[in-house]
């Protein structure tokens, strides 16, 4: 019998539970704050610890993170470094977040930032000019892990013209890949739309800058799906204002939710979702969480390791 606590509320549904069960049989589960009565359970699957959570148990082996990002966690030192740290692997909920990049990549073809400040001012102000293609719009996509991947070849799909950068090399089919330092200004030079979906770590905080601003194409638009410590958000507002970059869509801030009397919330060229740009599906989310069990089980390597145990405390 596995015991799991779940600590997030999209793990609470039904349907979760249900194909939970199917993929891992003999699961016991709790929804926090429930819990097993000795308060013994061996994974724990969580966006975040809440402040404050009860103390992990001695019986935890794994953290299984109910998101695509982990950085949080792996930050928390609460969880001891024994354990091993998995993220979410879903395929439903990179499909969401292409979604997201597409519908950027579209407002972008179709002018829709001066249309909707237009609108906002009573302008009627048509333009005639040939509309941009599909393949005009170059696309710069940060970040080549698992939702990287299938925000690319997603656009690639569409018709855009993509590029991709990651911090190891990569080959992603009708992509055009670059790596490293000198690559990331390569890839992002004369892009239109230029999408984040680095992981949060020490040598991206702060990446989409000024200097980065100004190798877009002027007016391009920004899409940042990764994290807001990834985005200077100084910088952002003065490309902004001098029209470097036309729009900004932004789903993930510095602080969250967002304090009402930030500028961002005013700015007429940004677009602002609730971090919900990429949601974990139910099927998706218990198919991972089942086979990061059945490989803690097994003792084979982790699927979406993000911390390695620090012990050999780590088999069912």
């Amino acid at each position: 019998m596995v015991r799991v606590l779940l600590a997030d509320p999209l793990a609470y549904g039904d349907e979760f539970g249900a194909a939970l069960a199917g993929w891992v049989p003999d699961v016991e589960s709790w929804r926090f704050p429930d819990g097993p009565a000795d308060g013994n359970y061996d994974v724990l699957a969580v966006w975040k610890l809440e402040e404050p959570f009860p103390d992990l148990p001695e019986s935890l082996k794994l953290v299984f993170c109910f998101g695509a990002g982990a950085d949080h966690l792996v930050a928390d030192l609460r969880i001891p470094a024994h354990l091993p740290i998995v993220r979410l692997i879903d395929d439903g909920q990179a499909a969401e977040l292409a979604d997201y990049a597409c519908h950027a990549a579209f407002a972008f073809l179709l002018n829709d930032q001066k249309y909707r400040i237009d609108q906002a001012h009573g302008i009627w102000d048509p333009v005639f000019a040939r509309r941009r293609t599909r393949a005009d719009a170059r696309v710069a996509v940060l970040g080549l892990g698992p939702i990287g991947s299938t925000v690319a070849t997603t656009l690639a799909a569409a018709g855009f013209t993509v590029r991709a950068w990651s911090r190891t090399s990569r080959c992603l089919p009708g992509v055009e890949t670059f790596s490293g330092q000198a690559g990331l200004a390569d890839c992002v030079y004369g892009a239109n739309i230029l999408v984040n979906l680095l992981p949060l770590a020490p040598e991206t905080v702060g990446i989409l800058s000024a200097p980065l601003f100004a190798r877009l194409t002027p007016g391009a638009y920004l899409v940042n799906l990764g994290r807001g410590g990834h985005l200077d958000e100084v910088a952002l507002q003065n490309a902004l204002d001098a029209g470097e970059i036309g729009c900004a869509f932004l789903d993930a801030f510095a602080e969250e939710p967002l304090p009402r009397a930030h500028w961002i919330w005013s700015h007429e060229r940004v677009r602002i979702t609730p971090h919900i740009g990429g949601l974990p599906t139910p099927a998706g989310a218990a198919r991972s969480l089942a086979a990061a069990i059945e490989a803690l089980r097994t003792a084979a390597p982790l699927p979406g390791l993000v911390r390695a145990a620090a012990a050999t405390k780590t088999s069912l």
